[in-house]
């Protein structure tokens, strides 16, 4: 009797070692599935602050520049103003694959608080690679003086 309890766990160390082999599988299978999903949440948090950055650079440098030329100068809908042209130039390396678009940079007076002031809308779109959800960055601001 004792020969045929033996032979009836033949096998069954070879099944459990299998099964623990599958486990500890799915597991470092979760693991870089993990590691996949950090590194691609990691990029567009990075390319969104770049896109913040951009944007809030450009409202600077308009706080800075002389006020009746800011149109001229950054408005994207002329799109020949040197302002926009680096600005634009800047978004497209600085985003490098991810750039989908070019920025929009879009006055609106009728919104200023005051004459001596305009309203801007700044808007830098961008992709994941192989995401095809597009992203936008908007900000807006008011440039000039408000009295």
């Amino acid at each position: 009797m004792p020969a045929r309890t033996r032979r009836g766990q033949e096998g069954a160390f070879l099944l459990e070692a299998l099964i623990g082999i599958l486990i500890i599988s799915f597991g470092i299978l979760g693991i870089v599935a993990l590691q996949a999903q950090s590194l691609r949440v990691t990029n567009d948090s990075q390319y969104r602050a770049e896109a913040a950055f951009l944007a809030n650079q450009l409202l600077a440098q308009m706080w800075a520049d002389q006020y009746q030329v800011l149109k001229s100068k950054y408005d994207s809908t002329i799109g020949t103003g040197a302002g926009y042209t680096q600005f634009k130039a800047d978004v497209q390396n600085r985003l490098g694959g991810a750039w989908v678009a070019d920025p929009t940079v879009v006055f609106f007076d009728a919104k200023a608080p005051s004459l001596q002031s305009s309203y801007v809308e700044i808007t830098v779109q961008f992709k994941m690679p192989g995401d095809p959800t597009t992203h936008q960055y908007f900000t807006a601001g008011v440039i000039g003086q408000n009295i």
